[in-house]
């Protein structure tokens, strides 16, 4: 990490901690203790144990402080302890995991309004893979001293093991290599306003990385990628095909849903088309002429996209309080069958945010007073083919082939081999229903073969 060595002097802070909430199994909603402010998107990050990390804003008081939460591999939701407390003002901040393990997180804010306050725009601090203290870092993790106002900030870790930042604010778009001030930030060039909600997605293979950001700018309205390097802006801004209906798009009040694949090639965008309302829901490869899938989702809101084992990637959308989750195949290509879920707490949504990396999805709600999660597993898919009196059975995730579910038919249970199939012989006539299911997935919908 290039930058100063100012964490070495900074403040550490090791505050009360809430009573752990009741984990529950995929299926099960928990919600995390206290409450948040309606638009609060947590910054997610999952260390080398399995543990993932949860950092949200919320309000004590008056004032504001970020709010630190573990969620265990299993899906149980740990105690909440106070990153980071007592100040003036500060937006929805972003996690990531830096190559020796620790996390550091990103956040815009305003400490104190003294005189001679030196945290007043990007700030970060840092803890150890724990969670358990968190070291604030005095002084600005950027130039720009806009970023303070920035609803959502932005993070990601590039390929050399630098972190990543970005911010939007009335006068534009940024972003930061590293946590020194000294160094230049990168612009994105805005004409009128405004840029919105920018975050960043690191190509795993290359390294290439992209910030995508939404615009409201009136001669180019839309859902936006730009690649970036630590010079500065690589390239023009690119318009994420369908994102725009004549003049007009959907604003989401989110992080842009954009990331790289774990172990493959390429940074993805996750995004609704149509307008006034969404007609379908898109996953794009930002370096590629047109979405890799498309998926009818009327009315979808609030698209979510999260990096999963395998280089797939889980999807995520919600329509009035129903929430639907698939997993894609390992070449990102094809979506696999969806799971749906009622939606938590007040039933209301106003974030969905979602962490993938150990294979079943962390989903988290914010639902407008607390912060909920729920672990969703990836769904099986079950087809089946008659020819005379054998029936072979074919269990998918995503088209790719499932080695040793069991499949229940015909009185028997059966197991798939390598390719994903399972033969009944002497089938029984008529319909046969069958069902298949694997430690690790959900069960896929009933099949019935003729």
């Amino acid at each position: 990490m290039r930058g100063r060595a100012t964490v070495a002097v900074g403040i550490t802070v090791l505050l009360a901690v809430a009573a752990p909430a009741a984990g529950g199994p995929p299926g099960q909603w928990t919600r995390l203790p206290g409450t948040v402010v309606n638009f609060a998107q947590p910054g997610l990050a999952r260390t080398s144990d399995g543990a993932l990390h949860v950092v949200f804003t919320r309000k004590n008081g008056t004032k504001s402080e970020i709010a630190h939460a573990t969620v265990s591999a299993a899906g149980a939701v740990g105690s909440i302890t106070v990153a980071l407390g007592n100040w003036s003002s500060m937006s929805h901040p972003d996690l990531v995991r830096l190559p020796d393990g620790s996390l550091r997180v990103f956040f815009g804010g305003i400490r104190s309004t003294s005189p001679g306050e030196t945290n007043n725009a990007l700030n970060t601090a840092t803890a150890p893979a724990s969670g358990a203290s968190w070291t604030l870092q005095p002084g600005k993790a950027a130039q720009a001293t806009y970023a303070y106002a920035t609803t959502y900030a932005g993070a990601d870790v590039a390929k050399s093991g630098t972190p990543i930042s970005t911010w939007a604010g009335s006068p534009g778009l940024g972003f930061h290599y590293g946590v020194d001030p000294k160094d230049a930030d990168g612009k994105i060039p805005q004409s009128g306003c405004c840029l919105y909600h920018p975050d960043i997605g690191v190509d795993s293979a290359s390294g290439a990385a992209w910030i995508g950001f939404s615009s409201n700018e009136s001669a180019s309205p839309g859902l936006f990628v730009n690649a970036i390097e630590p010079s500065g802006q690589k390239g023009g801004r690119k318009l994420a095909p369908g994102s725009v209906t004549g003049k007009s798009f959907r604003l989401e009040q989110s992080r842009t849903p954009i990331t790289g694949r774990i172990g493959a090639a390429g940074v993805y965008l996750a995004y609704t088309q149509g307008y006034p309302t969404a007609k379908t829901l898109a996953l794009w490869r930002v370096d590629t002429a047109k979405p890799q899938i498309v998926i009818k989702a009327d009315r979808a809101e609030h698209a979510v996209a999260a990096a999963a084992p395998e280089g797939r990637l889980w999807l995520v959308w919600e329509r009035s309080g129903t929430i639907y989750a698939t997993r894609t195949n390992k070449a990102a290509t094809k979506p696999g069958a969806v799971s749906t879920l009622g939606a938590p707490g007040s039933k209301s949504i106003y974030e969905l945010d979602g962490e993938g990396s150990g294979g079943p999805l962390d989903l988290f709600v914010n639902d407008g007073q607390a912060l909920w999660h729920q672990q969703v597993l990836p769904k099986l898919s079950l087809s089946g083919k008659r020819a005379g009196k054998t029936i072979v059975f074919t269990v998918t995730d995503a088209g790719d082939p499932v080695v040793g579910a069991k499949v229940k038919a015909g009185g028997k249970t059966l197991t798939s081999a390598a390719n994903g199939r399972a033969v009944l012989a002497k089938a029984p006539a008529g319909r046969v229903k069958a069902s298949a299911t694997k430690a690790g997935y959900a069960a896929s919908a009933p099949a019935t073969v003729r």
